[in-house]
C-alpha cells in the first residue's frame, strides 16, 4: 500500500454516517460537525461567512459583514455609524449574490426587496425575525409575493428562497448565540427533493403543499428533527442535506 492508498483508506473513517439501507445521511451531530468544517474551509463558501469581508476592490462585502452591519442599527446595540437604506441594500445584494438568488432576473427584484423591508418600521421587523411562528411568517410573506416588472420582456418572481435566506441570515447573525439563531430554515431546491424520502422513513406526515408553503415545510423539517432525535439544529439539517445530496440523485 503506498502513501496514496493509505490517504483514501483513512478518508474513509472521515466519511459522513448513512443511515444503512436507505441512501440517507444519517441526521446526528458528528455528520453536522463534518458539513461544517468542510463549508468553512471551502473557498467557495468561506468569504460569505467571513465578517470582515468588506467592500474592497471589485468585491461589495459578504453577507456575514453586512448583515453585522444591520444590527446595531436595528437592535440599537453600541453606536450607529451607518445609514440604514445603504446597509439594508447591501445586505440583500449579499443574500442574493452569496446564495445565488437571481433577484434581478426580473429586473426589480433587489429594489422591490428594499422598499418592502424599508416599509416596515423596525421594531416590527425585528419582532417578525424573532418570533417567526406567533407572527405566522409574516416576514416571508412579505417578501415573496410576487414582483412587478415594468417591461413585458420580464415575468414576474416570488424568490421564496431569497425570503428565507435573508430571514435565516439575519438571524443567524442578528441573534448570535441566542435561540433565535436559529429561528428559519433555507427554503432549498436539494432539500425540497430528498425532504419526502425523510418523511417515509421517519414516519412524518407528508404534506403536498411544503413545496410552495414555508410554514408547512418548516414544520415538516422541525418534525423530521424531533423524530431523528432532536439533536440537531435547522441550520446544521439544512446544511447537512444540502451538502450531502446536491451532487447525488
Amino acid at each position: 500500500m503506498n502513501l496514496i492508498q493509505e490517504e483514501l483508506k483513512l478518508a474513509k473513517s472521515e466519511m459522513f454516517d448513512p443511515i444503512p439501507g436507505t441512501g440517507l445521511v444519517e441526521l446526528s451531530k458528528k455528520n453536522v460537525a463534518k458539513v461544517e468544517a468542510i463549508i468553512q474551509n471551502d473557498s467557495a463558501y468561506i468569504k460569505s461567512s467571513n465578517k470582515d469581508a468588506c467592500e474592497q476592490g471589485g468585491y461589495k462585502g459578504s453577507t456575514a459583514y453586512w448583515m453585522t452591519r444591520l444590527k446595531p442599527i436595528l437592535l440599537g446595540a453600541g453606536s450607529v455609524v451607518d445609514k440604514y437604506d445603504d446597509v439594508l441594500s447591501n445586505a440583500i445584494h449579499a443574500v442574493d449574490r452569496d446564495n445565488s438568488t437571481h433577484l434581478n432576473a426580473d429586473g426589480v427584484g433587489r429594489g422591490e426587496m428594499l422598499d418592502r423591508i424599508k416599509k416596515i418600521p423596525r421594531l416590527r421587523l425585528v419582532e417578525y425575525l424573532k418570533c417567526p411562528r406567533e407572527t405566522r411568517y409574516h416576514l416571508i410573506n412579505v417578501l415573496s409575493q410576487a414582483t412587478h416588472p415594468k417591461d413585458s420582456k420580464h415575468k414576474p418572481r416570488t424568490n421564496l428562497s431569497f425570503a428565507s435566506k435573508f430571514c435565516h441570515y439575519a438571524c443567524f447573525y442578528l441573534f448570535e448565540g441566542e435561540p433565535e439563531q436559529d429561528n428559519y430554515s433555507i427554503y432549498d431546491n436539494v432539500v425540497l427533493r430528498v425532504l419526502p424520502r425523510y418523511c417515509d422513513y421517519y414516519k412524518v406526515s407528508k404534506s403536498r403543499s411544503f413545496a410552495r408553503d414555508y410554514l408547512v415545510y418548516q414544520t415538516t423539517i422541525d418534525e423530521i428533527i424531533k423524530a431523528a432525535g432532536g439533536l440537531i439544529s435547522r441550520n446544521g439539517f439544512d446544511h447537512l442535506l444540502w451538502y450531502y445530496f446536491k451532487g447525488r440523485d
